[in-house]
């Protein structure tokens, strides 16, 4: 495959991976709604620098070692799957709570750098980057390719998860948005828990599903 067309299709998937609602865009959501910006702009850095290291992983033929070791590819479903469950739950937690000083009270008391390890976790225990990384984008990355084309994918991937992930993060900390959370603040914390706990749900049902 020529190298700039390879580039561009890699660019292309990113930002289809981006728009294909998952574990990583509720994340920032969620960030964005209930923390504010900043937050939610964290949340998207980590998520950006978990990207970086997946991206890596692509690059060194990581892929292979889970087609070696296939009990490693479960273990991480696993442990993604307990951790998507455990942000339900705290949605669950501050449904329940429904307070309206709950936003501004729990933005001061988190720090910052929490948010940025959160989206880090998120995105290193995501089966979704794991395989999408792992797969579809090595199948974009020439046998051949030199050196300095695999830092620069790496560099692209890290790059884009900035960017797409600070779109997600300013659109949802808008007044707009914020004032609709805050109206519905009650109904959509139980939405998030649903959804979080479910998709931690399924992927452990994959995962234990595969091993049965």
């Amino acid at each position: 495959m020529d190298i700039a067309l390879s580039l561009g299709t890699i660019i292309i998937v990113n930002i289809a991976a981006w728009l294909t609602p998952g574990a990583n865009m509720l994340a920032v959501i969620t960030a964005s709604l209930t923390l504010g910006r900043a937050h939610g702009l964290a949340t998207g850095f980590g998520l950006a620098c978990g990207a970086i290291i997946w991206a890596t992983f692509a690059a060194l033929g990581v892929a292979v070692l889970f087609e070696l070791f296939p009990k490693a590819m479960i273990a991480l479903k696993l442990a993604g799957a307990a951790y998507l469950v455990w942000l339900g739950l705290k949605a669950l937690r501050a449904a329940r709570k429904n307070d309206d000083t709950m936003i501004v009270a729990r933005a001061h008391d988190r720090a910052l750098k929490e948010s940025f390890k959160s989206g880090i976790i998120i995105s290193i225990t995501n089966p979704k980057a794991a395989l999408f990384f792992g797969s579809v984008m090595t199948a974009f990355i020439p046998a051949t390719a030199p050196d300095w084309f695999l830092a620069v994918v790496v560099v692209i991937c890290g790059f884009l998860g900035v960017v797409l992930h600070s779109i997600t993060a300013t659109l949802f900390s808008t007044d707009v948005a914020i004032r609709v959370y805050r109206r519905c603040q009650k109904s959509i914390s139980y939405a998030f828990s649903l959804i979080f706990m479910g998709l931690g749900g399924s992927i452990a049902y994959a995962a234990l599903r595969r091993t049965s």
